[in-house]
């Protein structure tokens, strides 16, 4: 797959990398030791498993999954929730307004959420921005997974310090009117607020807002869809599912637990369909 940023290896930019479906064992690791981990750090845990090649790099060590933008890491999900359960994604939203509370019925595609890659990929980026006569010009780079990770507990109980804490990891330099040197916390609000939507501009696919209409009552509503989230709700909601099919084939097949883990969910259910089938046939005989 083709990264719509990429990252900086060596030197050179590159933006291909390969992925593997998610297997049993992955599929056990995500709903059970994972489990307790932060959203940000989990994401990170579970690339890790699963990208074999990244540019040059292979294996894919953890670091370089957090250097990763958070776009890319979006994508990355996305394109691995495809290759484990398909294309299309179902979703069942609430209507917001409490008067009405209307159940949708969402039916998602992962290539309509996919965006093509970037057309302005580069390690820093440059922006001036006046406020009160003062122009500030500001060095940075986007938000990676490891900014994620370092504001992930703040995040818990001051989603706000969170946000800076990001802003000041991704901030090189500030400057104002060519001279003075500036903090980030010492940026007026109007700056931080046009600096988060810089970034937000510039890495599109960090953030899936999905625009709606409520087919009862007609309010529009925007919806943040995290794909981390909805594809750790699916497994989650089939774990007992997964032990059954290994259940399943290690009883008839006589293979061991860590041979049918190994398997990606397609190849397990492909196995289970040949013996419902010739279950079957045995019965009828």
């Amino acid at each position: 797959m083709t990264l719509p940023g990429g990252i900086m290896l060596d030197g050179s930019w590159h933006r291909t990398a390969w992925l593997r479906a998610l297997c049993g064992q992955d599929e056990a690791f995500l709903t059970e030791e994972a489990c307790s981990l932060l959203p940000a750090l989990r994401v990170t845990a579970l690339l890790a498993r699963c990208l074999t090649r990244l540019g040059p790099l292979s294996p894919v060590s953890r670091e370089a999954v957090q250097a990763l933008a958070v776009g890319d890491r979006e994508a990355l999900l996305l394109h691995l929730r495809r290759l484990t359960l398909g294309e299309r994604m179902e979703c069942v939203l609430s209507c917001p307004k409490p008067e009405c509370g209307e159940k949708l019925d969402l039916d998602l595609k992962v290539s309509d959420l996919l965006l093509p890659p970037y057309s302005h990929v580069q390690p820093w980026y440059e922006k001036t921005m006046t406020e009160n006569g003062n122009a500030y010009r500001v060095r940075f780079r986007l938000p990676n997974g490891a900014d994620l990770e370092a504001a992930a507990s703040l995040a818990l109980s001051d989603v706000k310090e969170a946000a800076n804490l990001v802003l000041q990891r991704c901030v090189e330099e500030v400057n104002v009117d060519g001279g003075t040197t500036l903090s980030t916390s010492a940026l007026p609000q109007a700056v931080v607020a046009n600096l988060s939507q810089a970034m937000a501009d510039l890495d599109p696919q960090a953030e899936m807002v999905l625009d709606l209409t409520c087919p009862a009552c007609g309010a529009a509503f925007s919806v943040l869809f995290d794909t981390a989230d909805y594809l750790f709700r699916e497994l989650s909601a089939e774990r007992m599912a997964l032990y059954r099919e290994v259940h399943l084939l290690a009883f008839y097949y006589h293979w061991s637990e860590a041979e049918i883990m190994a398997m990606t969910r397609r190849k397990r259910r492909l196995y289970l369909s040949l013996l419902a089938e010739a279950l079957r046939e045995g019965s009828r005989r």
